[in-house]
Order: C-alpha cells, then structure tokens, then sequence
C-alpha cells in the first residue's frame, strides 16, 4: 500500500493546484476588451484630426479669396443713376429752401419737392451698399455737385451706349460744353466745368438751378426708359420724370420764371400700334379719348374766356388722339368701336350734375384727365421698350392738364397705386 501524502492545495489565495490547469479567459470577455480597445485607437484619432482642424482652420480662411461685389446689370446701372437724380434733387432743394423767405408760396414747394425726392430715392430701392467695407466711388454712385455746368448741352440720345444701356457717368456727371474743358484756366480751374479744382461750386443754389435740375433729370429718365429690362422700373422711371416736369413747372410758376424748354418731350402720337397692348384695354382706351373730347365740348359751352379757350383745344386733342388709337387698333368704322354720340357726365362730388359751375367742370377735367395719365403710366409698363417715351409723353400732358384744372401734386403721376 502506497502510503505517499497526497498532494495538498496551495496556502496562497487563488494559486491552482499542481494538477489543475490555469483558467481560461472568457470569450465575452475577450470580445469587450477588443471592442474596448478599438473605441480607444478611434478616440484617440478622431482628437488628432480636431486638433489639427483647430490648428489650421485661421490658416485656411485667411488664405480664401475675399468676397467679390455683384457685377451690375442695365437695370441696376440705370436705377443708380435714377437714384442719383432724385438725391441730387433732394439736397438742391434743401439747400434753395435755406435762401428762401420761410413760409414763403416759394418755401412751400420747395419743401414739397424735398420731401418727394425722399419718397422717390426709397421706392426706387436708395443707394446701393455691397457690405464689404469701404465702398468705391464710381460714376454709377456719384453725384454732381453743380446741376447746371453743361447738362443743357447733354442730347438725349447720349446717355445711353451702343446696347441701349444708360452710362450714369454721362446721366449724372456734367458735360464738357466747351473746347477748353480740361485745361486749367489763371485760377488753376478748368474753365469748362464751371467749378474750382476742387470741386466745390461756384454758383449759390438758387430756384433756377433747381427747376433746371429737374427739367434735366426728366429728360435723362426718358432717355433711359428703353434700358430696363424690368417693365416695373421702366414705369416707375416714367412717374419720376412726370414728377420732376410737374415740379420745374410749378416752382417757376410760383417763383414767375421762366421753366427751361425740355430736350425730348413731345405731344407727338405713335405711328404704329406699340405692341403687347390687349384689345380690350385699346377698346376702353379709345372710347376714354372720346368721351374727353366730348366733355369738354359740353364744358366750353358753359365756361368763358381763357377757360372756353382750353376746354376747345383739350377737345380738339382728345377727339384726335381717339381718332388716332381707333385707327391704330383697327376699330375705326368697324362694328367694334366703342365710340358714340354722346356719353353722360358723371355728376359732381356733392351729387350736382358736372356742369353746374366752373367748380364742377374743373373737378370733371382734373379727374378725367388724371384717368388717361394713369391709363398711359401702365401702358409704360405693358408696351414695348421702344414705344415706352411715347407712352411717357402722353401721360405727362394729360398729368400736366389735370394739374391745370386743379388736380393735386403727387408724388407718382400715371401710378395710383403708390398714392398715400
């Protein structure tokens, strides 16, 4: 009999046997600890690559091409130099306003005049600002400072370059007059410009540079009409310069001057039918025209002197220009044309028939003739762009007649909407 002791186990805590074989680690265990240690070598690669995009990212910004200004097109060229017009009225005002008697008939317009050339820089957009810092001084932005030092001299035609795009340079700059210009005269100024070196003026402000300015300003906005390619500018170009003739006239009416003869407006009907316009709107158009012609007829066998005088010539014009639109659109003597024999008169305001009194014939002009400016002001914007001024012209003498016979200043002839 073997009598050898058995092995005993270890004294030591844990320590296998001398026949027991050392624990295995599990394979769930096993699985963690991989997992585990593969979070750690992506953590550990994802701080690197934030760490390196701290560090660089200043350097990549710095070394981005900076933000470049928007490029303008002829629609924005040519409502700059609008906006430039219509400021260069604002400050002429103000400053005529200033040598004038406070409270004055003169003070009142021209104080008017201001306030409209504000509403007029606000809904033609104001003064383009990139927002990218210090912004240039170029021709498109720029404001003459004297109104007066060659602009006369100015055709219409020259405003606008070779695709029909105004240059603001021209449109809002003054013009060389003469073969001196650019040579400095005994006082170191250039003789031509009208203005020292550097630039301040010569001439005090005064009413006839002003109503000069705005004669001006609405020959240039008729020259730019045909540039926009937007029908809503171009419309909005046409009430501006029915604004700044409606004004020149009734400041120098105010001030007994002379208003300086305008270089392109006529009275003068299209030849041919302007295009896009519909058949109904000629139909309605038409029988307007007559209905006028008619009503001042009416109106000249009540009135006397200088009245009867005007309510003939109107008659004469509207019949014509009837006549002219019947035949344009093809209605004269077709079972289509609206016209007729006689029309009725739309009573007064307090419910009198219209020609009761002068008071009331003059009501029933002013709001007739303030329908067709406004008929016309949206033909501006519905027409071709070549027949745009002539659609100008015609608002402008009906806008001008209203005002005649008593018809209220407003800041956008030929568009109601805008009205208040």
């Amino acid at each position: 009999m073997n009598t050898a002791a058995e092995p005993q186990s270890s004294p030591v805590c844990g320590a296998p046997s001398a026949h027991r074989r050392p624990a295995q680690p599990r394979p769930e265990r096993q699985r963690r600890q991989t997992r585990q240690g593969r979070w750690s070598a992506a953590t550990v690669m994802i701080s690197t690559v934030l760490a390196l995009v701290t560090i660089t990212g200043c350097g990549i910004r710095l070394e981005s091409a900076a933000p470049q200004a928007l490029v303008p097109d002829s629609d924005e060229i040519s409502r700059q130099a609008a906006v430039a017009d219509a400021l260069l009225v604002q400050e002429e005002a103000g400053a005529t306003l200033t040598t004038v008697e406070q409270g004055s008939p003169v003070a009142v317009v021209l104080t008017d005049i201001e306030l409209l050339a504000g509403e007029h820089v606000e809904a033609l957009g104001g003064e383009y600002v990139s927002g990218l810092g210090d912004e240039p001084t170029d021709a498109a932005t720029a404001v003459p400072q004297d109104p007066t030092d060659g602009q006369t001299e100015l055709p219409p035609e020259s405003v606008t370059d070779d695709q029909g795009t105004i240059d603001p340079s021209i449109a809002a700059s003054p013009a060389e007059t003469d073969g001196t210009a650019g040579t400095d005269g005994p006082d170191g100024n250039d003789p031509g410009s009208g203005a020292p070196a550097d630039g301040s003026t010569t001439e005090p402000p005064s009413v006839e540079r002003l109503v000069l300015l705005l004669t001006q300003s609405a020959d240039r906005s008729r020259a730019a009409l045909g540039t926009p390619k937007d029908p809503a500018l171009a419309r909005l170009f046409a009430s501006v310069a029915a604004a700044h003739l409606d004004q020149a006239r009734t400041l120098a009416a105010t001030a007994g001057i002379e208003v300086p003869a305008t270089e392109s407006f006529t009275t003068v009907m299209p030849s041919a039918l302007p295009k896009n316009l519909a058949a109904a709107d000629l139909s309605t158009l038409v029988q307007a025209e007559d209905s006028a012609g008619f009503a001042y007829e009416a109106m000249a066998a009540r009135l006397t002197a200088d009245d009867r005088a005007t309510a003939r010539s109107r008659a004469a014009v509207h019949r014509a220009r009837a006549q002219t639109w019947a035949e344009l659109a093809s209605l004269d003597a077709t079972a289509t044309d609206p016209r007729a024999v006689a029309y009725d008169l739309p009573d007064a305001a307090d419910g009198s028939p219209a020609l009761t009194s002068r008071e009331t014939m003059a009501a029933l002009a002013a709001t007739m003739e303030s329908s067709l400016a406004d008929s016309y002001g949206t033909f501006v914007g519905q027409v071709d762009a070549e027949a745009r001024a002539s659609m100008l012209d015609l608002l402008v003498d009906s806008h001008t007649a209203a005002r005649a016979w008593g018809a209220p200043a407003v800041a956008f002839p030929g568009m109601p909407e805008l009205a208040g």
